[in-house]
């Protein structure tokens, strides 16, 4: 899969790489900021990175 970071101030950006290894990338690098989602949404941060992850998949036409 594709990924680019929905994060503002991050420019993580990745082609064929398995969804675990973007999953890594969020806890090591947005922990912080994926905390701050699920406590102002009031989800589990679980949620939060489901989310994310989903947000940040680019789909490639061809």
């Amino acid at each position: 899969m594709n990924f680019n970071c929905v994060f503002p101030e991050c420019n993580f950006k990745q082609n064929n790489i398995e969804e675990e290894e973007f999953l890594k990338h969020l806890r090591e690098e947005h922990q912080n900021e994926l905390a701050d989602v699920a406590k102002k949404e009031k989800i589990p941060i679980a949620m939060a990175e489901m989310i994310t992850v989903s947000n940040s998949k680019v789909f490639i036409n061809s």
